[in-house]
């Protein structure tokens, strides 16, 4: 068997335009960066945001509790107007954090970040935690291109804070995130689903509000997302996923119209959006049946795929 080669590239080959190509790719999938990151960050943020003095903000991002993170994004070397930019706003806003992402950020530029961190620290409810990241376009072979981020300055007291409370936060069994539910109907029709998925043979990941349906397919950990069930009766469908934005391994089936089309019809989407919630509620005993058979039908796609790169 041959190993396909990892490659690496500059951001500008894999997407031609800053403004145009690589912001709305970060936009959707937020998630990704707040991997990176160490925090939950919505799915999709606001870009191009308009401020008072008539400049824009590339992206303004929520955490799950609500709170704003400023991001500004550029191609090549940070410079001073995209950290300064952000910092005002972010400042102006009372936002929690400012991302600024580029491929490579200047000494300077992170004793700076560094610097404000550590006021932060000192007064957690007017300072403003920054983090400077560095991206890189990732794919395997001849693969498409995925974005692949790296923290360089961040807030580490912060990140550790974050994720101490995620810990504490998050559900250790199925039975403790069965009991978030407020409604009878969806933590039965969760329980359904988990117990036929698991008694299929695949995996599960419990986080703080959400359980993700996982499964084996191409990437580098040989896992992917299927869906995730959410305590409020959502569902989440991660169609940037499956074309392979996060793993730089498209998946065939899963990209053609009438896949989404038959997705769409099921979670009452309208064709557009690439990290894609349902409302509240949306689960509920007699969507079962077709949760997963759209469920099953994504892990045999993987498999597919999987088989045919061997």
């Amino acid at each position: 068997m041959t190993m396909a080669k990892l490659m690496f590239g500059k951001l500008s080959e894999a997407w031609k335009g800053e403004a145009t190509d690589f912001t709305p790719l970060l936009a959707d999938q937020l998630d990704n960066l707040g991997d990176a990151l160490g925090i939950d960050l919505a799915a999709v943020g606001k870009s191009e945001v308009l401020t008072t003095g008539g400049r824009r903000i590339d992206i303004v991002a929520q955490g799950e509790d609500g709170s704003e993170f400023v991001i500004e994004n550029q191609y090549g070397r940070a410079d001073h107007d995209h950290l300064t930019r952000g910092l005002a706003y972010a400042v102006a806003r009372h936002a929690r954090g400012l991302v600024v992402v580029a491929e490579e950020h200047r000494d300077e530029f992170k004793a700076v970040a560094q610097y404000l961190n550590d006021m932060a620290e000192l007064d957690q409810d007017r300072g403003i935690s920054v983090w400077l990241v560095e991206a890189k376009a990732v794919r395997i072979g001849e693969s498409p291109w995925a974005p692949l981020f790296t923290a360089v300055v961040e807030p580490n007291a912060f990140t550790a804070n974050v994720e101490q409370a995620k810990m504490a936060e998050k559900p250790g069994s199925l039975e403790e995130f069965y009991g978030q539910f407020a409604v009878p109907d969806a933590r039965a029709a969760a329980e359904a689903v988990m117990t036929a998925w698991l008694g299929a043979g695949y995996r599960r990941r419990i986080e703080s509000n959400h359980v993700v349906l996982e499964a084996a397919g191409p990437a580098t950990s040989g896992i992917r997302t299927v869906i995730a069930i959410f305590n409020d009766g959502r569902i989440f469908v991660p169609f940037s996923s499956y074309a392979g934005v996060n793993s730089g391994i498209e998946i065939p089936a899963l990209v053609t119209p009438a896949f989404r089309e038959d997705a769409d019809s099921l979670f009452a989407f309208n064709g557009t959006e690439k990290q894609a919630r349902t409302q509240p509620g949306w689960l509920s005993s007699d969507r079962v049946e077709p949760l997963l058979a759209f469920c099953f039908g994504v892990a045999n796609a993987y498999k597919e795929a999987l088989s045919s790169s061997v």
